[in-house]
């Protein structure tokens, strides 16, 4: 056996701290870093850092923040009160390797920068934008309508926001009857984009059994900036994207757009703003029903005008004994009560309306590609029968839509 020299763990120990803080352990580093846990025990912060690659860990460390105030005021720049939020976060940090006897390696963090958080999540919203385009989905919810009023609104919110009475008691109020179903999320933090994803995928499960809504409104408040990270959610905006249903976005913000307001049907500021939109829709309904009532009831007078002058007419015309039961008809059809004919009229009208429409949902495109089918459209979105060689289509499916190019013909 080779003479060896022999070293208390200690000695060995000391050996290593020594030549660690010759070559690197009083020197400082700037590095880029995502969050992967984070802790806090008293006041101070224990976060384990990593480095993914193609949706893996290639790298990681410990790090620590034992000057609290580093992390409170960075806190207070990004506008966030809850560290669990930056879970999956990009850092720029700098920091600074220490070797300790007993805890061995880790990282001291000296500072963490604001600007480069807010950028990278500006530039992560951006690449999101993006990519839902390209999926050429990103406008989808655009071309929802919300159909026949029969108003009933499901809404995501918070069961005891303030705002979300507010926006019960504008449609309360109005001359319409709306009915609405509140799925209970929460509506704050980032973990909020979890919740209200799960509900909105509860709702579409819910139309596909048979259940009917009109539109879905996510209903939320609140003024501060980090609100507002969870609606630029990957997962949760490509929901949106793809919903049957029309998407109201009522979250409450004053300057930045979201993502979730970019894909949605609608974008509203605020909870009050979404009601009224609401009844704005069936005012215009009002209107039209309306604008069919006169029209039925001038056609009627119409018809009774004519119907008379033509008694007149006959009236002279005919012997005595005719025209007095003429006349007898004439005094019956005048004592007539327009409103039964009316209401007549109107019950006939509205089974016609109803069976058109039933005829027009029946055969509804989505519902054909609900059923596995699909459809093949032309560059002026056009559905067409037969495919030319070297000609670019649309393929349309229940969800997606994609792009095909017709190459060459099949031998069979």
């Amino acid at each position: 056996m080779n003479e060896e020299i022999k070293l208390k763990l200690s000695q060995f120990l000391d050996i290593i701290k020594s030549q660690f803080d010759d070559i690197i352990g009083y020197h400082s580093y700037t590095i880029e870093a995502e969050v992967k846990a984070i802790k806090k025990y008293k006041n101070f912060y224990y976060i384990d850092l990593v480095e993914i690659e193609d949706g893996k860990i290639v790298d990681s460390a410990r790090s620590n923040i034992f000057n609290s105030t580093i992390m409170t005021s960075f806190l207070k720049d990004i506008n966030i009160s809850d560290i669990q939020d930056l879970v999956g976060k990009k850092l720029l940090l700098t920091v600074k390797p220490t070797f300790h006897k007993t805890y061995n390696f880790s990282i001291n963090i000296l500072k963490i920068y604001s600007e480069f958080y807010v950028w990278w999540l500006e530039k992560q919203k951006q690449e999101d934008i993006e990519e839902l385009k390209d999926l050429d989905i990103f406008y989808l919810n655009h071309s929802t309508e919300i159909w026949e009023p029969s108003f009933h609104i499901a809404v995501i919110s918070w069961e005891k926001s303030e705002w979300l009475r507010d926006f019960q008691t504008i449609l309360h109020d109005s001359w319409f009857h709306f009915k609405l179903t509140i799925f209970p999320s929460l509506v704050h933090w980032e973990k909020a984009s979890f919740e209200v994803l799960k509900q909105l995928l509860k709702i579409e499960s819910q139309v596909a059994d048979g259940k009917k809504f009109n539109a879905v409104a996510i209903v939320r408040w609140g003024w501060w900036s980090e609100w507002m990270n969870w609606t630029n959610d990957r997962r949760l905006c490509e929901a949106v994207c793809n919903s049957r249903l029309p998407i109201i976005s009522a979250v409450w913000h004053t300057v930045d757009q979201s993502i979730l307001d970019m894909v949605s049907r609608y974008d509203c500021k605020t909870p009050s703003e979404a009601a009224q939109l609401l009844i704005e829709i069936y005012e215009e309904y009002k209107e039209d029903i309306e604008t069919e009532y006169e029209y039925i009831v001038g056609s009627i007078q119409d018809t009774l005008k004519r119907y008379s002058l033509e008694l007149e007419w006959f009236w002279k015309d005919i012997p005595y004994h005719i025209s007095k039961k003429v006349q007898i008809y004439k005094k019956e059809l005048e004592g007539f009560i327009v409103d039964k004919k009316i209401k007549y009229h109107i019950q006939i009208l509205s089974q016609s309306l109803e069976n058109t429409f039933k005829n027009i949902e029946y055969n509804n495109p989505k519902k054909i590609l609900w059923k596995w089918y699909s459809l093949v459209l032309d560059k002026h979105w056009k559905v067409i029968n037969k495919l030319e060689l070297e000609e670019s289509y649309q393929l349309v499916t229940d969800t997606v839509l994609y792009k095909i190019k017709v190459l060459k013909k099949s031998k069979r």
